[in-house]
Order: structure tokens, then C-alpha cells, then sequence
């Protein structure tokens, strides 16, 4: 099994928001320290875009997701704070800024961590 096969697969519309809404509960709702693992997965973050591409609402979305979202900025770094907190190894600011970046996503930010 080759990990760079593409594969097809046929959604719905209301499948497309749903896996949207899923992944966005994740990144800027759950507040569980773990689900970080999840909100800055890379993999994530591309089946993200890729939704993004085939929903038909596509341009009001990626408009909408160009803006900077404070909300959600405050939101990741209390919960990457949470996770800091709570664990014996300590990230350094640079690994931290790229987990911050990564969880955000697909929110632009103009502001560092």
C-alpha cells in the first residue's frame, strides 16, 4: 500500500459541511489538551483544504477564512498553554509558533504567538 495514492471519493454537499464542522470543533472547540494532536495535524489540515475545493460554497469560504479570527487565536494558544502546562516536556517558542500556526489553519494570522 502506497501512502501517496490518491484516492476518490464521492460526498455530498451536506457530507462536505459536516466534515468541515467536524474539523472546526476540533481546532477551536474542543478544549481538551489532546485534541491538539488532531488540530494541527498536517494530513487534517490538507483533507481541510481539500473540502475546501470541492465545496460550493468555496470563494465565501476562503474569503471568510483569510480573515484573522481572534477568537480562535485566543482560543488555540490557552489550549497549547493548557497542554504546556501539563506535560514534563516543555516545547521551545519555535516549535510552539508552528504548532500555533498549524491549529489555526486555515485562519490567517498576522500576529506571532
Amino acid at each position: 500500500m502506497s501512502n501517496t495514492t490518491e484516492k476518490c471519493l464521492v460526498l455530498k454537499q451536506s457530507e462536505i459541511s459536516a466534515l468541515k464542522k467536524l474539523i472546526m470543533y476540533i481546532k477551536f472547540s474542543c478544549e481538551e489538551a489532546e485534541s491538539l494532536l488532531y488540530a494541527g495535524s498536517p494530513l487534517i489540515n490538507n483533507i481541510f483544504d481539500k473540502l475546501l475545493e470541492i465545496d460550493d460554497f468555496k470563494a465565501e469560504s476562503k474569503y471568510f477564512y483569510k480573515q484573522e479570527n481572534v477568537t480562535n487565536q485566543q482560543f488555540i494558544r490557552k489550549k497549547i498553554q493548557k497542554d504546556q502546562d501539563e506535560t514534563l516536556n516543555k516545547a521551545d517558542e519555535k516549535l510552539i509558533l508552528e504548532l500555533f500556526k498549524a491549529c489555526l489553519h486555515p485562519f490567517s494570522s498576522s500576529k506571532d504567538v
